[in-house]
């Protein structure tokens, strides 16, 4: 098997979502931006390849006059306030110029007590990005608290001044280019705190701020951000849109990424099913088009065919192959059935054999469910399951028998894990 990994891309000729038409797009436009800041949203569900996206426009930054600097702000979630880890991951760069290095510790020293006015503490070396070390952290509050008035300064004109470094580390017609990923790993809290410090400290700033998010998740933070404060008004004033035209100058929904791209795409990596059209008609038709589900599916359904190949001593039969394609989908998108199944092994084909009498005969579905157990019952109107287990029409695969569904389950246990995980 070759296992798929879920690492961004970011050479062009690894493009197999063919991005690169779209990057060039959202390129043209934001060099033609001006004035700066401008904030750019670039918008996909979970897996569906914002980081290579982001990647392989970065590419496209390395010939101009533009700085970029990448943040992860994942990493710093529970540890630190992460909108203050955003300014120090800046300012660290800044530090690295010879002529920006002092007024680059002077700001992070500024943030770092702008951060401990809001709740964050005692900072850390990593919540400072390293620009300020751990154990200078307590003199440095120390003397903040004496009331320094080079440093007061700093804080109350942080925003000026930190545009002031910014201007002078990318030099008047440049810009500095923030590229800020996974922002919807954070929690809710720590993904609206970085959304408000680009108004609150960046908003004079050379810069254009790159934010990869799931518009899903951005409506629940605005929702349970101001959910409460605005109830009653209309949905659409606290809906994720409302709250998008707050923060985001430039929304950029990434494309759909086909399915039949996908399958071109991954299909080495199965070369039991790589040219099986029922295989793949199957999967789209369970799992979608999600690349990260399908990547984690097919690693998963390669390793199992594995083991089954060094438990059988040989290569396993093609229904069998497609057998436990199924069975991996029943465990992972259909659990209580899957638990079922490891407790009555044979109600596999037994729900199988009712959807296609229900489908040949609907008015006497009630007749065929009549000796079922409770929690059989309880299946026989689940749309999804029913499409899974008869997909194919007449020319389905057949279900298992209850000895083979059990020797299924136990070559999933060592490749999927317990049978209690998600």
């Amino acid at each position: 098997m070759l296992p798929l990994t879920d690492n961004p891309i970011n050479r062009p000729e690894d493009d197999a979502f063919h991005f690169e038409p779209y990057v060039t797009v959202l390129h043209d436009a934001v060099a033609q931006a001006t004035p700066l800041p401008l904030t750019v949203g670039v918008f996909g569900s979970w897996g569906s390849g914002k980081s290579s996206f982001l990647r392989l426009w970065e590419r496209r930054f390395e010939d101009d006059r533009v700085r970029t600097i990448w943040f992860n702000p994942w990493k710093y979630d529970r540890k630190v306030e992460v909108w203050a880890a955003l300014l120090h991951t800046i300012l660290a760069e800044l530090e690295n110029e010879e002529n920006l290095g002092d007024r680059a510790r002077r700001l992070a020293k500024a943030a770092t007590w702008l951060s401990f006015r809001a709740g964050l503490g005692i900072a850390t070396t990593l919540g400072t990005g390293g620009v300020i070390k751990g154990e200078a952290v307590d003199q440095m509050l120390q003397d903040i608290s004496v009331r320094d008035s080079e440093q007061y300064r700093q804080i109350n004109r942080f925003e000026s001044d930190f545009a002031e470094a910014v201007l002078e580390f990318v030099g008047k017609d440049g810009r500095l280019v923030v590229f800020v990923d996974d922002l919807d790993r954070c929690t809710p809290e720590s993904a609206m705190t970085v959304l408000e410090s680009l108004k609150l400290f960046l908003a004079e700033t050379q810069c254009v701020f790159v934010l990869a998010l799931d518009l899903d998740v951005l409506a629940a933070v605005a929702t349970n951000k101001f959910g409460e404060a605005l109830k009653g008004a209309p949905s659409e004033v606290v809906s994720g849109m409302a709250y998008l035209d707050k923060v985001v100058q430039l929304p950029f929904f990434l494309p759909d990424v086909g399915f039949d791209t996908l399958r071109r795409a991954y299909a080495t990596a199965i070369p039991e099913f790589a040219d099986l059209d029922y295989f793949w008609g199957l999967l789209q038709s369970t799992l979608g088009s999600n690349p990260r589900r399908l990547k984690r599916y097919l690693n998963v359904l390669g390793m199992a065919l594995a083991v089954a190949r060094a438990q059988n001593g040989r290569e396993s039969p093609p229904a069998f192959n497609l057998q436990l394609a199924i069975l991996l989908i029943i465990r992972t998108r259909h659990r209580g059935f899957f638990h079922l199944l490891v407790a009555e092994p044979d109600t596999w084909h037994i729900l199988t054999n009712y959807f296609e009498r229900a489908q040949a005969e609907p008015r006497s579905s009630e007749s065929h469910r009549a000796g079922f157990s409770t929690h059989l019952r309880g299946f026989t109107e689940d749309r999804p399951l029913e499409t899974l287990l008869t997909y194919g029409g007449p020319q389905r695969t057949i279900p298992p028998g209850g000895h083979e569904v059990t020797a299924m389950i136990s070559t999933l246990r060592s490749t999927a894990g317990p049978d209690t995980a998600d």
